[in-house]
């Protein structure tokens, strides 16, 4: 008896080469993905909205040249607002539930 030669056939052949490769290509992406979430810059997630019922009691006495550079929510109602001018930095605390402004740190500029 002679024995015949199996031959896989040429398509499953490529399949097999081709699922291969998307495998790989596949694993390369996932772990480029994952490396640059890890080096991308962490973005904080949207802060809820704060009701302002009570903004009209609140007093923020800006002095000559001063401006707001920045409000930060710090927890529920409560806000850091950064204020500065040309000889100093100052960061005052609004509690929004109750419209008390507190004044917070302060630093001179040289």
């Amino acid at each position: 008896m002679e024995e015949q030669d199996y031959k896989t056939p040429k398509a499953l052949m490529a399949a097999v080469v081709g699922m291969g490769v998307l495998i790989i290509v596949g694993v390369v992406v996932l772990v480029g993905v994952v490396i640059h979430r890890m080096n991308a810059p962490h973005q904080p997630a949207p802060a809820s909205a704060i009701p302002l019922t009570d903004a009209r009691n609140a007093h923020l006495a800006l002095g000559p040249g001063e401006h707001m550079l920045a409000i930060t929510r710090v927890h529920d109602d409560l806000l850091a607002i950064q204020i500065a001018s040309k000889e100093h930095e100052r960061i005052m605390l609004w509690n929004v539930a109750t419209g008390q402004v507190q004044p917070g740190l302060e630093t001179t500029q040289p």
